[in-house]
């Protein structure tokens, strides 16, 4: 607290009225703090840092798909200790794959003003890997010249979105490669927008690879949790403290438990966060059994903002998924269109799977009374030839924005509905 009230222009102002206790503030009761939102880190820009530029090693922004960019430097304290702790827990990841055998990694996500590239090239040099940085939604590099070194180097494990895993399927489809013969994929680390455990599955089956969801974080938070060898997401307690709030009310509702995530950033970097409200809602509970990672478990539900209220009550996005993918394979996408008929809403699910062969009406009729047995909800499933790419603009947008068509209501003015258009009008997602 006294580093970034006596660094932060923003943080001088907000803590102004708790300077003289801070010696007396502990994780027990520093919960009187204000929080940190998103809009504060929009409204201050270069205010929120407790470095300047020129003393940081890497500049950062968020995307700016959903508002204002927001500034994101990190100096070498944020670095090291960061993916030191990433390191350590993916040799252990890439050894229950790979054994002694050096992969060699593609890196497919963004690279300028975003901290993707950098930071898993750091980490597959500290574990002596060879890495391959390839954008395929970049101009410059595209899904042909990515196909092209992928076979040529024989990639062996991707790390990507769980969205992108799917176009680079398509694409490879498309320009007529044989995922067996020419490819030697054997693991998938897919991040950047919500996985859940079936779709990891549902992954696995498209690939025949083993996929790990293997990290959570963000632009402004740096990486908050990675995946263990059997897929479960751990807290670094040694870098934040984490807590679970009411996302509607903001009340304390302990370090365990279900809610939105608060994280406070530990370590004096450029850009420390005190009780930052990510936005995202997680259940955070202790390892069973002998885990290979000691510390409390994470798992991310989904976006507070990507609830979903159907006849009254919310549903978390993790439930809509979970629901839909609990009993299929080989599935390229999901929509989910959302009415109200004579009063009451009802939903209805589009589906691509990967062949016309892979559509079971049994499947869907398991997914319709799925959703009313267990969400209480009417639904009725379709197979569909091919559907719109905004669904895979989750990891740039929203899992909402690119999921959900709401008919109940109009789209217009929903900022991030909007820019997920723009994004498909650009051809950001294609597999050109």
């Amino acid at each position: 607290m006294r580093y970034v009230y006596n660094n932060s222009p923003f943080y001088k102002k907000l803590l102004e009225p708790y300077k003289d206790n801070f010696s007396n503030y502990n994780i027990f009761n520093f919960q009187e703090l204000p929080f940190t939102t998103k809009d504060d880190l929009r409204n201050e820009d270069l205010d929120m840092l407790s470095q300047p530029i020129n003393r940081n090693a890497y500049f950062y922004e968020t995307t700016g798909t959903t508002g204002k960019a927001t500034p994101c430097p990190r100096n070498m304290i944020d670095v090291i200790s960061s993916n030191v702790t990433i390191s350590m827990a993916y040799k252990d990841l890439f050894q229950s794959v790979f054994g002694d055998e050096k992969p060699v990694v593609g890196i497919f996500g963004p690279t300028e003003l975003h901290s993707f590239g950098d930071t898993l090239t750091n980490v597959c040099d500290n574990l002596g890997f060879c890495s391959v940085k390839a954008w395929p939604y970049s101009p410059v590099v595209g899904f042909p010249k990515t196909l092209e070194v992928m076979k040529k180097l024989k990639i062996n494990a991707l790390m990507c979105t769980p969205g992108l895993s799917m176009t680079l399927f398509k694409a490879a489809q498309k320009y007529g490669y044989d995922i067996e013969k020419d490819f030697d994929v054997r693991m998938l680390m897919v991040t950047g927008e919500m996985c859940t455990e079936p779709m990891v599955r549902n992954i696995e089956s498209i690939w025949g690879a083993k996929v790990f969801n293997f990290l959570y974080g963000s632009q402004e938070a740096l990486v908050i949790s990675v995946c263990d060898r059997n897929n479960r997401m751990h807290i670094f307690p040694h870098n934040y403290i984490y807590e679970v709030v009411d996302p509607v009310t903001g009340e304390f509702r302990g370090f365990t438990g279900e809610g939105e995530l608060v994280v406070t950033m530990l370590n004096p970097g450029g850009k420390p966060l005190i009780r930052y409200r990510t936005g995202d809602m997680v259940r955070i509970y202790e390892p069973e059994g002998d885990s290979p990672i000691p510390s409390n478990v994470i798992e991310i539900i989904g976006r507070v903002k990507d609830r979903i209220e159907i006849n009254g009550r919310n549903y978390a996005a993790s439930e809509f998924e979970e629901t839909i993918m609990a009993n299929i394979n080989k599935c390229l996408g999901y929509q989910i269109f959302i009415d109200n008929v004579d009063g009451v809403d009802e939903i209805e699910i589009k589906i691509e799977m990967l062949t016309k062969n892979d559509e079971s009406e049994e499947s869907a009729v398991n997914i319709e009374q799925m959703f009313k047995n267990k969400l209480g909800i009417k639904a009725k499933v379709a197979y569909s030839d091919e559907l719109s790419p905004v669904i895979y603009t989750g990891a740039l947008v929203s899992w909402k924005a690119a999921r959900i068509v709401d008919r109940r209501k109009k789209s217009e003015g929903d900022m991030e509905k909007d820019s997920a258009q723009r994004i498909i009008e650009n051809k950001v997602i294609r597999t050109e």
